[in-house]
């Protein structure tokens, strides 16, 4: 019995040194490679496995459960970018002379175009969603997936424009025939110019410079690299064969990830640094709060959620469910931020709206 206490007394100090590296590599951020990239999302994992840990020790030997307990303690330096006690935010529309404005992100999941259950009764829960979208006093709508097909259903920017949404930035390539299918900036304030690039069909970003009264404001949305995970396939599947060949795709798709998003990246930073106004980057990031990308963003702007959100804020209404992979960044020393809210109840798409309410500083 002793020699097992100690041999798992040796493992869990090994466990123990992999946190303070996946510690060390979420603080500094050092390394856009695939490997960190798996240590730094296994992050909320690896608490867990130390806040168990706690209870357990101490019943096997009490002095021991110190060192889980330090390192739980230590992941207290990451809490705001898990938890948030931002409050509601004020409700005011002006702050002094500055008018407030609203940017919402919603990867809209081309409302459902691809999935059977649209032609049949789903056809009145699309128009619900782009009622929603439409009356949801956002000033600026931010839409990674969005599509929008003429005469039909899924005729978003007729509707979308009658709602007071009459400026618009695109991909270059506005329409296949009669349809649009990607990212899309859609605002009630004025855009004066705006450009894009594409990475991969529907992930790439437009930028759009917007008159917020006698300002302007640069906004990036985007739409990272998805891997399209299929987790559902891998919780299906009852044999180990089946287990093991779903397991290899899916940390496959991972790697891939994390490659193609870090050299997208690389044109992000440059649009942000060649930027006269103050930015603000919102979008389907496909990064969690301990990633790479999320960790030098953080660097040079402030998050949204982080200051002015509530709760974990989690994003994604898919497996594996318990993820923040949306997010807002915006330039804090020309920007306020007032409010933010992410809208859990609203589940018309994969993703959840979330949205902050912004001034000029």
């Amino acid at each position: 019995m002793k020699g097992i206490k100690k041999l798992l007394w040796v493992l869990y100090q090994c466990f123990a040194f992999y946190t303070l590296l996946i510690y060390t590599l979420i603080l500094w951020v050092p390394s856009d490679g695939w490997v960190a990239g798996f240590m730094m999302m296994s992050f909320p994992l690896v608490v867990a496995i130390h806040l168990i840990s706690v209870p357990i020790w101490f019943v096997v030997e009490r002095k021991k459960a110190i060192l889980p307990l330090i390192m739980f303690a230590i992941a207290g330096l990451f809490l705001s970018r898990t938890y948030a006690f931002g409050g509601s935010g004020d409700q005011d529309t002006v702050t002094g002379e500055k008018q407030k404005f609203s940017v919402m992100s919603y990867n809209v999941h081309v409302f459902q175009k691809f999935s059977e259950w649209w032609k049949g009764d789903g056809r009145e829960e699309i128009r619900d969603m782009k009622a929603w979208i439409g009356n949801s006093g956002a000033d600026v709508l931010c839409m990674p997936e969005y599509y929008d097909e003429d005469e039909t259903v899924f005729d978003s920017g007729n509707y979308l424009s009658k709602k007071g949404y009459k400026h618009a930035a695109y991909f270059h390539r506005r329409k296949f025939g009669k349809s649009y299918w990607g990212l899309a900036i859609l605002s009630k304030l004025p855009i004066v110019a705006s450009r894009d690039t594409v990475f991969e069909a529907q992930n790439g970003m437009v930028q759009a410079d917007v008159k917020v009264g006698k300002d302007t404001i640069r906004i990036i949305g985007l739409h990272l690299y998805s891997m399209t995970l299929g987790l559902s396939k891998l919780v299906e599947q009852k044999e180990m064969d089946g287990i093991e060949a779903e397991s290899r795709v899916t940390l496959r798709k991972m790697k891939n990830g994390f490659q193609q998003r870090a050299e997208e990246f690389t044109v992000l930073q440059d649009w942000i640094k060649t930027s006269p106004y103050p930015v603000l980057v919102c979008g389907d990031f496909n990064e969690v709060p301990y990633s790479y990308i999320y960790g030098k963003l953080r660097k040079s702007l402030k998050n949204s959620f982080e200051e002015k959100g509530q709760g974990f804020g989690f994003s994604f209404n898919h497996l594996p469910y318990f993820i923040r992979i949306d997010h807002q960044f915006y330039d804090d020393n020309r920007l306020s931020v007032h409010d933010f809210t992410t809208y859990s109840k609203i589940k018309y798409s994969d993703h959840y709206p979330i949205m902050g309410t912004y001034s000029f500083k």
